[in-house]
């Protein structure tokens, strides 16, 4: 609600027939959510990578690079970082996930997002 709110004041277009997605696209702003995916799964390849000092031993990889993803009894497991960051981990692409450094792996999240906004 803040974004689109943001957008009608940017575009000083306050008319409620005016489409705020349409808004969106103009300013070519990206949706929070996905903003806030793209941050998670940065801190997990950082995690992955051992360039932050987190104890993530409860994760298990696969060998195509996936984790397994545990099993959780209460809703705040289910919506803890971790959870949720391993979830859009496993829908990326190997070759994404396999970057080297953070700066390569935020281009390819970058073009995947792009992607898949064109063709979903």
């Amino acid at each position: 609600m803040v974004q689109r709110s943001a957008a009608r004041y940017v575009q000083n277009d306050y008319h409620y027939t005016s489409s705020v997605t349409n808004m969106l696209g103009e300013l070519k702003w990206s949706i929070l959510e996905q903003r806030r995916n793209q941050a998670s799964l940065t801190v997990l390849h950082k995690i992955h990578n051992k360039q932050v000092n987190v104890d993530h031993n409860h994760l298990t990889t696969t060998r195509n690079n996936k984790f397994l993803i545990p099993h959780s009894k209460t809703i705040h497991h289910i919506n803890s970082f971790f959870l949720r960051a391993v979830q859009f981990w496993n829908e990326l692409p190997t070759e994404i996930k396999d970057a080297p450094i953070v700066p390569a792996f935020a281009s390819g999240l970058n073009k995947f997002y792009v992607f898949n906004r064109c063709f979903n």
